[in-house]
C-alpha cells in the first residue's frame, strides 16, 4: 500500500508544478476493454489503447489481456454495478501488455508481465472505495526493470429516474524501483455511464506529472467503452 510519505510527496510535487509555468501538452486517450466472466469468480479481460499527442510528436498503443480472480462479494445494500469487479472485496489478476511508443522518430517496443491486487471498501451512501495495488515487470527495448503503482479511487452511484451515473475522482503514484523514488502521479476526474448490462461507457479527464517523460506534464481527456461478456450479463 502506498504510504503517508509517497502520498504528500505526490501533493507536493503537484502543487510545485501548478506554480511553475511548464509546457503542458494535451491529449486523447481512446480505449475499448472486454470482459467475460467466465465463472462466478474468474473473469478474463482484454483491452486495447491509443494514446495520441496533439501537441506533441507522440503516439503509443497498448493491447494487453489477464485475468482476474474475485473474493468475497459484498452483501450490504447498494446499487449493483455491471462490472462484476466491483461486487466483490478483492480482486487479484495478473496478464500481459505489450506497447509500441512512437515519439520524434523514434520506435520503443515494451512488454510487461503483471501482478496486482485490489480491496475495495463500501462505507454508506453508495460510496465504493478502491486501492489497487500493481506490480510491472518490464522489457523496455531488451532493458529489464520494475515499477509499482498505486491507484486509490472514491465513486458514489446515483440513480435518477432508472438512468445510472457513477462519478468518481482517482490519483495514482508510480514508484521506479531501481531508481528508489516516485516519479510519476496522475489525478483524475469522470463518470461512467452503464447500459443495461453490457455496455459501459468511462469518460474522464487526467492530468499527469513524470520526471522521466517527455513532456513531463499531460492534459488528457479519454473515452473508454467497456463491453461485458458472461455470467450475470
Amino acid at each position: 500500500m502506498l504510504s503517508v510519505g509517497g502520498v504528500l510527496f505526490g501533493l507536493v510535487r503537484a502543487s510545485a508544478g501548478a506554480q511553475t509555468p511548464q509546457t503542458t501538452a494535451g491529449e486523447f486517450w481512446p480505449a475499448v476493454d472486454v470482459h467475460d466472466q467466465l465463472l462466478s469468480n474468474v473473469r478474463l479481460l482484454g483491452f486495447g489503447e491509443l494514446k495520441k499527442g496533439e501537441n506533441s510528436p507522440y503516439q503509443q498503443a497498448d493491447i494487453g489481456a489477464g485475468i482476474g480472480y474475485q473474493w468475497g462479494r459484498f452483501t450490504n445494500p447498494h446499487l449493483k454495478s455491471i462490472d462484476p469487479d466491483k461486487e466483490n472485496f478483492l480482486v487479484t489478476g495478473a496478464g500481459y501488455e505489450y506497447l509500441r511508443t512512437i515519439q520524434s522518430g523514434k520506435d520503443t517496443q515494451e512488454d510487461r508481465l503483471v501482478v496486482q491486487a485490489t480491496p475495495r471498501y463500501r462505507p454508506p451512501a453508495e460510496f465504493l472505495l478502491t486501492d489497487r495495488n500493481r506490480v510491472e515487470f518490464r522489457w523496455v527495448d531488451g532493458n529489464y526493470s520494475t515499477r509499482y503503482r498505486n491507484r486509490l479511487t472514491a465513486e458514489r452511484a446515483f440513480s435518477v429516474r432508472g438512468f445510472r451515473i457513477d462519478p468518481y475522482v482517482s490519483a495514482e503514484f508510480f514508484y521506479d524501483i531501481p531508481r528508489g523514488s516516485w516519479s510519476q502521479e496522475q489525478y483524475a476526474a469522470g463518470v461512467q455511464l452503464p447500459h443495461r448490462r453490457l455496455l459501459m461507457v468511462d469518460l474522464y479527464y487526467l492530468r499527469q506529472n513524470c520526471d522521466t517523460c517527455n513532456p513531463e506534464h499531460l492534459n488528457v481527456f479519454g473515452l473508454t467503452v467497456n463491453v461485458y461478456f458472461g455470467k450475470g450479463n
